[in-house]
């Protein structure tokens, strides 16, 4: 007896689809990849945040640029 399975894409599968097309279309825009420009901007939001003597607010958006890389890697998993 075959089995069929009825793929039905998830709200996840439907997000990292709109990330591929979205970072897909900075890449042709710029040559850069969406992803590598939020983590450039986010380290250096975090230094002139740190340089303006904003500690705690450079620490938090310091921690973002892993995000966009792993935000990087599920979209090219894909």
């Amino acid at each position: 007896m075959a089995i069929t399975r009825h793929m039905q894409f998830t709200e996840a599968d439907r997000i990292e689809s709109l990330l591929r097309t979205i970072d897909a279309t900075v890449t042709e825009t710029t040559g850069t990849s969406m992803f590598h420009i939020l983590t450039f901007a986010s380290i250096t939001a975090s230094i002139v945040l740190f340089a303006k003597g904003k500690k705690l607010e450079s620490l938090f958006v310091g921690l973002w640029p892993p995000t966009f890389q792993a935000l990087k890697a599920a979209a090219e998993r894909g």
